[in-house]
Parts: C-alpha cells; structure tokens; sequence
C-alpha cells in the first residue's frame, strides 16, 4: 500500500519551471572578483578613449585658467580706469579753479579801474566802450562746471552704493564730461571770438599791452596775460573732459563685454 502511494504522489508531483529552477537559493554569496584589481585577471584597456578624456580634460583646465586670468585682468582695468576717472577728475576741477580765478580777477581788476574818481581809463584811446562781457560768460561757464564736478566728486566718495555701480561710475563720468567739454570749447570760442570793434577787455588790454599804452590804474599787460593764461587753463579743462569721455566709454565696452562673456547677454544699460 505505501509502495503504491509513493509512486501515485511521484506520477502527481508538478515540475519545477524553468525560471525557478535558477532561482539563487538564500544564504551568502560571495561578491563576484574585481576584475579591475585582480592581478589574475587580464583586462584590455581602451588606451585611445582614455587619452581622449584626458586631453578634454587639460583643455577644459586650460580654458577655465583661461577665462579666470582674462577675468581678472578685466577687473583690474576696471579698476584703474575707475581711479583714473576720479584722478582726472581731481585734476580737471584744480584747472578749472584756476582757470575761473585768472578770469575774475581781469574782470575784478578792469572793474576796480572803472570806478576810480575821475574816470581816468576814458583817456585811454579805445575803438568803443570796453565790455568784460565775454570774460564774465567764460567765468560762470567755468564756475558751473566746477560745481558738477565737486558734487560728482563727492558723490563718488561718500556713496559706497554709487562707488560700488560700475554702470553708474561711467554713465555719471560720460555725461559729465560731455557736458563740461561741450560747455568750455564753447565758452573758449566765444572769449577768443575776433569782434570787429575788439572792445572786449582781453583784445583791448593786449592791444594797448602791444602799443605801450599804459595807464595809473590798470595794468594792460597783466590783464593780457591773466586772461590769456585762464583761456589756456580753459582749453585744458576741456581735453580732460575729453579724455574722460574716451575713457569712461572704453570702461563701459569693456565692463559690457565681460558681462556678456560670462553670462550671454549685455545686462543693464545702466
């Protein structure tokens, strides 16, 4: 009877599928050998591909040294253009102070001798009656500029805010000194402008200087020269301005330049 059931369960027992039959049974197993680190264990190397990576690599480095030295070398221009913007400016507002103080002190001088007692300056001989008209434009020319250029100045070294915006720095320089280069050109042309009669004060004073007319109360010569002097003063008030503009636009390529070199698009105009 128990011969005839073992071999009734055989006939019935179910086969094992295929997928089970490779089942990994449990337990340990051990981790299969590194064949990287295994001297037994001969692994061909793609020598090409690794090269490859390794001069990708170098040139990654070589561009990234690349881009830092050529960013700092662009800071630092930055920066000694932006010094040498407030030493001009420095500079400019020294000549400029010069330059109004020559004038208003021929305008000072030639109204200091017209009101002596007696009038003696009507018997020196004079095509019309002297005006110090063009002198005087030329010294309020020159004190407006002279007071932008102080409150820029000061704004440029009290506001940490302002000193800190490039864009603002060279904005603020740019229109400043095409303001002051437009205004004293103009204001040089219009003292030096030739006027068929030549009563202003400076053509006069050097006409009477040339001929050796002198007079008790009024030093020609002097006057020539002061206001000679102060239009020269003027002149290179007006260069510097032009030097700054030049220079705060070349900051502002550079400084646009770098932006979009780093970011892909030029940012803010101001």
């Amino acid at each position: 009877m128990s011969s005839h059931t073992e071999s009734a369960l055989q006939e019935s027992v179910v086969p094992v599928p295929a997928a089970y039959s490779r089942q990994v049974s449990f337990g340990y197993s051990k981790a299969p050998p590194n064949e990287i680190n295994d001297p037994n264990v001969y692994v061909k190397r793609d020598v090409h591909s690794s090269s490859a990576e390794t001069n990708s690599l170098k040139e990654k480095d070589e561009e990234q040294e690349q881009e830092e030295s050529t960013g700092k070398m662009q800071k630092s221009v930055l920066i000694f253009i932006q010094d040498y913007q407030i030493y001009i400016r420095v500079l400019a507002i020294l000549i400029m102070l010069v330059s109004f103080s020559l004038i208003l002190t021929a305008v000072i001088m030639f109204g200091k001798a017209q009101n002596k007692p007696g009038h003696p300056l009507d018997n020196v001989p004079k095509p019309a009656t002297i005006t110090d008209h063009p002198c005087i434009v030329f010294s309020g020319v020159a004190a407006l500029n002279l007071v932008l250029s102080i409150v820029v100045f000061s704004l440029s070294c009290i506001s940490s805010k302002f000193r800190k915006s490039r864009n603002a720095i060279n904005a603020v320089f740019a229109i400043l000194s095409a303001i002051g280069f437009a205004s004293s050109m103009g204001a040089c042309f219009f003292l030096n402008k030739q006027t068929s009669l030549e009563n202003d004060l400076w053509k006069w004073s050097c006409g009477n200087h040339k001929k050796g007319i002198a007079s008790d109360v009024l030093d020609f010569g002097l006057v020539c020269h002061v206001v000679s002097y102060g239009w020269k003063f003027g002149l290179v008030q007006a260069s510097l301005e032009l030097l700054t503009f030049i220079i705060s636009i070349v900051a502002f390529v550079i400084l646009k330049y770098a932006y979009f070199a780093r970011y892909g698009s030029f940012g803010k105009i101001f």
